[in-house]
């Protein structure tokens, strides 16, 4: 290990380093605006592990760094980095990457080649999106981007199915996408300071999830009752006007003196309020389900019907892929929830005290496959 002494000089520490063979070096708070040329040179190349330089004045990352063979952590907080080079793929041992506190605009795709990374924080720089290919990121663990200006997370995030914790505070997101249902080991998901309007219906569903942080969130004015039983933090919600939500063509349910939307995907919602609706659903959802029904058949049996699902509009290949939601009734009813919902919408203070203890607490929002189901569930929403 090279010692970050004060007073030593970059060139002593590197001149060490080969001479002893450290394998660790900390280069923090030497003032450095590139990263030295005689670091990437032989023998002290191939011996470089772990490589720390917080707060210096870097500008740029040589697009040579992959000579850096034996690299497996890159510590970068806190400098004046603008982009990284797409060559950060040949740091193919990288399983940390930190470059926090930057001024990042965007990150290039080649970050989906590190197929050795656990952990990435990109937080508080300047980024507006992810690329696509950070679902490649097969052993990804950790992701967090804190403090950008993210509108969006791609769906093929979702992909990164070894994530457990992921970090996405105070950007300008409006939804999570629902792929993350299929996230089997995330544990943690944080979306602080977003402007968040709605969730995946079925997030609680997740295996392994145990908490869930959407406070300060203006737009949210309900959680989905999936996560009745799990760790949520949501002070600081629905102070925006829920009109500005449903004049952008989104149904919202008002029952018992609350006031939520919907998920977008909801063309039609009825309460059990709504006595003289129908209980049947819409012909495009009717559709959905005989679709989704044959699409789980045993292969044996799809001889009888063929659909080719690559010929509808993408959002409703995504429907049939992951449903809005699953139907809360007790039972096991578990039918997939598409265009048309029951909806109930009432807090839980037993489970969750943080709606007991605070009057503006935002509340549930249980959606079912039927006015049946409906009925069942407001008399047995949990479980017994």
């Amino acid at each position: 290990m090279a010692e970050d002494h004060e007073f030593s000089s970059v060139d002593d520490i590197i001149k060490d380093a080969t001479q002893y063979g450290h394998n660790i070096l900390y280069m923090n708070y030497k003032g450095l605006v590139e990263i030295p040329r005689n670091l990437l040179e032989t023998p002290i190349c191939d011996i470089v592990e772990r490589l720390y330089l917080k707060r210096n004045l870097l500008q740029t990352v040589p697009t040579d760094i992959g000579r850096l063979s034996r690299l497996v952590e890159l510590y970068l907080h806190s400098n004046s980095i603008a982009n990284l080079p797409k060559e950060i793929s040949n740091l193919v041992k990288l399983e940390y990457l930190d470059v926090s506190c930057n001024m990042l605009q965007s990150i290039p795709p080649s970050i989906g080649d590190l197929q050795s990374l656990k952990k990435l924080h990109l937080s508080n720089n300047e980024l507006t999106k992810l690329p696509q290919e950070i679902g490649n990121l097969k052993e990804l663990v950790s992701l967090e981007v804190v403090n950008n200006k993210l509108t969006v997370i791609p769906t093929q995030l979702c992909d990164c199915l070894a994530l457990k914790s992921l970090i996405l505070d105070r950007n300008q997101l409006r939804e999570l996408p629902r792929q993350l249902v299929n996230m089997t080991y995330l544990e943690e998901i944080s979306a602080v300071g977003n402007k968040l309007t709605h969730m995946p219906a079925d997030m609680g569903m997740m295996p392994s999830l145990k908490s869930v942080y959407i406070d300060s969130n203006p737009f949210l004015y309900s959680v989905p009752f999936s996560l009745w039983n799990k760790q949520i933090g949501a002070n600081g919600c629905h102070s925006a006007d829920v009109q500005q939500i449903s004049e952008d063509s989104r149904l919202v349910v008002e029952m018992d003196g609350y006031v939520t939307p919907v998920p977008p995907e909801i063309k039609q919602v009825y309460t059990l309020q709504d006595a003289n609706q129908p209980d049947v659903p819409s012909l495009l959802d009717y559709c959905l389900k005989v679709i989704y029904r044959y699409k789980n058949l045993k292969d044996n049996d799809k001889d009888k019907l063929y659909v080719d699902r690559t010929s509808l509009p993408q959002y409703l290949a995504d429907l049939l892929h992951i449903p809005t939601a699953h139907c809360l009734a007790p039972g096991a009813c578990e039918k997939p929830i598409f265009t048309v919902a029951f909806a109930r919408v009432f807090k839980l203070g037993w489970a969750q005290q943080w709606q007991n203890t605070n009057p503006t607490a935002i509340p549930f929002l249980g959606l079912c496959c039927s006015k049946q189901c409906l009925k069942l569930f407001t008399r047995f929403p949990v479980p017994v």
